[in-house]
């Protein structure tokens, strides 16, 4: 405005020099550039003291002509309190230093104590001497621009707030890749001050150097319109300590007035936990499914419906199924029709109890029975079941043929404690009665032998009695 102001002033003085055969003062100038563009102009007479204002000086300021004395003093008075040493640091100035010229931005608060913010300047002005003389000069009305000026430092400082207050890196970048903001989070990230990355190239800067020119050049291509930018995607950034971390990017590119891309606004969130805990659970994946492929212990998955969703090739072996037939197949499709209800009161059970052990009847392809042991957990992972099988059927083979010799020795054992003791008792009766009568005496050493042989047969057959009672504990 001041600019505007003086070319007007100098056109004045050209068109008067050219065209008036007579000078104009230059307050007299600035007076008939005021006639165009309402603008105060004021005048003090160094000599007088005595300040002189044009019409628009006192509807700026906001009092009539019989109001203002027209001294220095009572042009203080209407000056804010906090900005009258700054003018008067400035009107002291413009006497002693007379080569230059003096802007002033200062309030002013008039009798209705509304504030006005004022832009002036002040001119020294020197007779036909080159003796000063006055000191003149121009007001302004900025009110409205500082308003405006100060909204917009508002949502400025709105703005910066909530960029600083989001967890999220938040980067804006020229058109040359030049960072023009990065806000705290960034900062914290990559353990940078913005100071030190301002106007800084971000891939110089961030980019790890074995990708650095491919990621740089793509960028350039999307500002040139020479390619489609991504929304979103994710992107190694090189620390200042050297550590790389993992940001996930989602970019907006930045217009001007004309619809020029001007740069590009990104944000992003530091992924790197999330990426190297996928990582570790990949890896755990892949070492448990290695562990469950090549487990020689038949296993199985089924879901919330009963359904099998995996088994292992030891599971394939053990019940003659391949595994595309075992994946469309029901729990209970491998058990007898008549175990169905059975098998299901086990399920509600299993899943009540989150674990279950049991031994169980199976049926393989070609119908051969199957007697297993399984273990069983629930919700191993959300809606799926683990189980675990041991085939015993071969052991239980063993145990009932075990059995069965172990019932074939009691009946021995009952046959020698019943039928094989009684004649031995009657035997032992016999001797004992001869051996009271003393009719054992022509044939004693008969009678002894016969006697000690048939104790001994006697504890042999108590011997056997006793082990069999062990074998049936």
């Amino acid at each position: 405005m001041i600019r505007t102001i003086r070319n007007i002033h100098q056109s004045f003085s050209h068109f008067w020099k050219r065209k008036n055969p007579f000078s104009f003062s230059e307050s007299q100038q600035l007076q008939l550039a005021s006639d165009l563009i309402p603008f105060g102009i004021w005048e003090y007479d160094l000599l007088s003291g005595f300040i002189t204002w044009n019409q628009p000086m006192y509807q700026l300021f906001g009092v009539q002509p019989h109001e203002f004395d027209h001294t220095l003093s009572a042009f203080k008075d209407i000056i804010h309190p906090e900005d009258r040493s700054g003018v008067e640091d400035v009107i002291h100035h413009a006497i002693h230093y007379p080569n230059q010229q003096k802007n002033i931005i200062f309030r002013i608060q008039g009798s209705n104590q509304l504030v006005k913010h004022i832009r002036g300047n002040i001119k020294l002005l020197y007779n036909h001497k080159k003796e000063p003389i006055k000191l003149t000069g121009v007001c302004i009305d900025i009110t409205r621009q500082k308003s405006i000026e100060l909204q917009l430092k508002k949502e400025r400082d709105k703005a910066e707030l909530y960029l600083d207050s989001v967890e999220a890196m938040v980067v804006v970048l020229n058109k040359d890749a030049s960072i023009r903001l990065i806000n705290q989070a960034g900062c914290k990230i990559t353990g940078y001050e913005e100071k030190d990355l301002f106007s800084k190239d971000w891939y110089e800067v961030f980019a790890p150097i074995e990708t650095r020119q491919e990621a740089k050049t793509a960028f350039l291509k999307i500002i040139n319109g020479e390619a489609v930018y991504l929304e979103y995607y994710e992107r190694e950034i090189l620390t200042k300590s050297g550590e790389l971390r993992c940001i996930a990017w989602r970019n907006r590119l930045l217009y001007n007035e004309q619809n020029n891309i001007i740069g590009v606004l990104a944000t992003g969130i530091d992924i790197t936990a999330k990426v190297q805990a996928e990582k570790e659970s990949e890896d755990m994946r892949k070492m448990y499914k290695d562990i469950f492929e090549n487990s020689v212990s038949p296993m199985l998955i089924c879901d919330s419906y009963l359904r099998y969703k995996d088994v292992n090739p030891a599971a394939c072996e053990l019940l003659g199924y391949s595994r595309e037939e075992l994946l469309k197949m029901h729990v209970w499709q491998l058990t007898r029709p008549d175990m169905q209800m059975s098998t299901m009161m086990l399920w509600t059970d299993f899943i009540a109890t989150k674990h279950q052990t049991g031994t169980i009847e199976l049926y393989k392809k070609d119908g051969t029975k199957l007697i297993v042991e399984y273990q069983a957990t629930s919700e191993f992972t959300p809606g799926m079941h683990f189980c675990s099988l041991m085939d015993i059927t071969d052991k239980k083979t063993a145990e009932r043929k075990l059995m069965s010799q172990n019932e074939k020795l009691r009946k021995i054992a009952w046959l020698q404690s019943h039928e094989v003791r009684k004649p031995l008792a009657n035997i032992l009766g016999l001797l004992s009665l001869m051996e009271s009568q003393k009719t054992h005496t022509e044939h004693g050493y008969v009678f002894q032998y016969l006697k000690q042989s048939s104790d001994e047969l006697d504890q042999i057959i108590r011997n056997i009695i006793e082990k069999t009672k062990a074998v049936d504990a």
